[in-house]
């Protein structure tokens, strides 16, 4: 099947328009039962075509005996039966023509050892049959356009723009009684992956991003099959539609469960926090906030460039809650102009604090209109670009008189009105949203969350401040970096230094001045070769610390170069391990400077990684290091330096000299580009390279492959 036909049979799948349910059954007990029950219970409007040997009828249906029986032309058969039975039952619908299936079975990957007979064997029919498949091990999907629910729901959920993608049947359920909680603005599609033994997360959320009715996707993963794949799926989708993850992979032991659950390999989780935001996904740390930030994601318009958040409070508290949160989420706060603040005045009182954050005290009270004249204040300030709102707007009729509620009501109108047309993203927080007023259903009613939880209003206002700031980046730092060109295979295991540089020069990367020797003379003559005083290290591809084995001395001049020499090949004869072979590697000693790492891994999961941070011998223990996706533009490789605690060095703090950090980003940058032209590289680490105001110079690199 061709590319085109494949992408075809997946939308088919996600919206189907007849459903083939093979092991269908009479019995309400089982799966092939409950899910002809749901397709009807949901309004399922298109062709149900039970399977089963014995025939007969199930729900008023006619019972098909074998699937070459089907009609032409189905689109999804949901597959009912034992592990063993289904690598023939997918060539049986492969010869029908069935587009795609849903496997529901577990027994395959997930299990191991124990099942690997029969994951090859469906693994040989999924390339014999041509059919797309959507598990094994999963709970289902449910298109809510279609009311075609394969899941077995309760009740079908109500249609919205949020799209959901999960490798776990209760979080599913999970995310339909969050979104219940906060009468939130319902689905589109829902879909259960499972094993991803076909079909994965990169495949899913760019045929959700085609999808008109997908405004933002939230995703429950557990690890992927191919995250490189999805890094650039990822990248391209998040440019029109968001998403939002919540990672459950986040320790060892979650790891190995995840792998017993769903097959999945997670990878790091350090390089997991970096990659994913890099390629535009927003990552949330628990379960309860992923709907609610996906459903803000696909309500609320973007905070403008260059721009910061105002809160707005009822009370000191919250506000004082909400600034603490936005300060440590480093989300910008607003500076409002003297114009800005006089309005205010005028509104809430000489005596109201109109810093921001801004306490509208007892204005309210009596008065909610006072809300939106505040808020259409705010939105003529250029400075603002989000609104959070928090208190307990929208219950003035509960907590003091019931007559409020009609100017309540009118209040929440008039700020429908304000946001559309400012274009002011607006997160509302109430103490009362749980109540689910008049008023507030109003303001859900126009496009807007309003949440019981001020940290989920926190965290929403967040995501949409780093979701349009990655808009912006992405958009300017998108072109195309050069990655062809030679190609380099990469020596197993440990390089000696010198082939290692050589091996970087090769694919562009300056890697400073530097000569090899092989004896104490030449040694001599390559010291003389600089003009200052030079590190001589042993090279050799048996030594991978140098230091530790004797093999470093610094600071040598022409007159001291062969007794360097002498004692580098003393120590390593004397080693318990003697080096035999061994020649030298000669560079012109550094001014002082700051000491740094860069480097590069072949993660199992994302592939190519460059890492910057702290260097030095302490480059572990300082535990300073950022990662990214190879590979990087300068700009980017510019906000890794500013992630790490060591950027603070970099600006010539106290006695250390300033950095030149677009010299240190474009060297990043090269070696980015650089890691993807090696085959067989395993990890590569430059450190130190010492940076100072005269320049980045590489003092030790190591490389070694797989």
């Amino acid at each position: 099947m061709d590319a085109l036909n494949k992408a075809t049979a997946v939308s088919r799948i996600l919206e189907p328009h007849s459903v083939a349910v093979i092991g269908a059954s009479a019995s309400p007990s089982k799966r092939g039962y409950q899910i002809i029950n749901a397709l009807q219970k949901a309004g399922y409007s298109y062709s149900i075509l039970p399977v089963n040997p014995k025939g007969g009828a199930i729900l008023g249906l006619t019972v098909v005996t074998e699937i070459d029986a089907l009609p032409e032309g189905v689109d999804i058969a949901v597959i009912v039966r034992p592990a063993e039975e289904v690598p023939d039952l997918l060539l049986q619908c492969g010869k029908k023509g069935i587009a795609g299936a849903i496997i529901v079975a577990h027994g395959f990957g997930e299990r191991g050892d124990q099942a690997a007979s029969t994951e090859k064997r469906l693994r040989d029919a999924l390339a014999e049959s041509g059919v797309r498949i959507i598990g094994p091990n999963t709970s289902g999907m449910v298109n809510c356009t279609v009311q075609a629910d394969l899941i077995g729901l309760p009740e079908l959920p109500p249609k919205g723009p949020v799209s959901v993608l999960t490798q776990s049947g209760n979080m599913i359920l999970t995310v339909l009684e969050d979104s219940r909680a906060i009468n939130g603005p319902g689905f589109d599609v829902i879909a259960g992956l499972g094993n991803q033994a076909d079909v994965g997360y990169d495949e899913l959320i760019e045929e959700l991003c085609l999808r008109k009715s997908t405004r933002s996707i939230a995703i429950y993963n557990e690890g992927f099959i191919d995250g490189r794949r999805f890094l650039n799926s990822a990248a391209r989708v998040a440019e029109s539609c968001p998403i939002v993850m919540l990672r459950g992979v986040r320790s060892h032991e979650g790891g190995k469960a995840a792998l017993s659950h769903t097959g999945s390999i997670a990878g790091a989780d350090d390089i997991a926090l970096r990659v994913l935001p890099q390629m535009g996904v927003t990552l949330v740390d628990r379960s309860d906030e992923l709907l609610p930030i996906a459903a803000l994601l696909a309500t609320t318009p973007l905070p403008k460039s260059q721009t910061g958040i105002v809160v707005l409070a009822d009370g000191g508290g919250h506000a004082t809650l909400a600034v603490d949160a936005l300060s440590r989420a480093c989300v910008p706060l607003a500076s409002l102009s003297g114009e800005t603040k006089a309005k205010l005045r005028k509104v809430l009182g000489e005596e109201a604090s109109v810093e921001n954050p801004i306490d509208v005290y007892s204005a309210l009270d009596a008065h909610p209109d006072v809300f939106p004249e505040c808020i259409e204040i705010l939105a003529a300030d250029p400075e603002v670009g989000l609104i959070l709102t928090s208190g307990m707007f929208g219950a003035y009729h509960l907590r003091f008189e019931a007559s409020l509620v009609t100017a309540e009501n009118s209040a929440a109108e008039r700020i429908v009105a304000l946001q559309k047309t400012s274009g002011l993203p607006l997160v509302f927080h109430s103490c009362y949203a749980s109540r689910m007023p008049e008023n507030h259903q109003i303001l859900r009613n126009g496009g807007m969350q309003v949440f019981t939880s001020l940290d989920w209003a926190v965290a929403g206002a967040r995501a949409l401040f780093e979701r349009a700031t990655w808009l912006s980046k992405h958009s300017s730092h998108n072109a195309t970096l050069a990655t062809g060109g030679p190609r380099v295979v990469v020596p197993n295991g440990l390089s000696a230094e010198t082939t290692a540089r050589e091996i970087l020069q090769k694919l562009g990367v300056d890697t400073g001045q530097w000569l090899a020797a092989v004896d104490a003379a030449s040694v001599e003559a390559a010291v003389s070769g600089f003009a200052t005083s030079c590190a001589v290290k042993v090279d050799s591809a048996a030594v991978s610390h140098k230091s530790d084995v004797g093999g470093v001395r610094l600071g040598v001049t022409r007159e001291a170069a062969r007794a360097a020499a002498a004692d580098i090949a003393g120590a390593l004869a004397s080693h318990a391990a003697p080096v035999t072979g061994l020649g030298f590697i000669v560079t012109p000693m550094v001014d002082r400077g700051v000491e740094l790492f860069v480097g590069a891994t072949n993660d199992p999961v994302f592939g190519p990684v460059v890492l910057f941070g702290s260097g030095g011998v302490l480059v572990e223990a300082a535990e300073d290091v950022t990662f990214r996706a190879a590979p990087v533009s300068p700009e980017e490789a510019l906000n890794m330096i500013e992630e790490t605690r060591v950027a603070k060095i970099l600006d010539g703090f106290r006695n250390f000299p300033r950095v030149d950090k677009l010299s240190l980003a474009n060297f990043i940058s090269s070696l980015s580009v650089a890691v993807l032209r090696m085959e067989n590289l395993a990890e590569l680490d430059i450190n130190p390279i010492i940076a100072n105001e005269s320049g980045i110079y590489p003092v030790d690199v190591r490389l070694v492959g797989k």
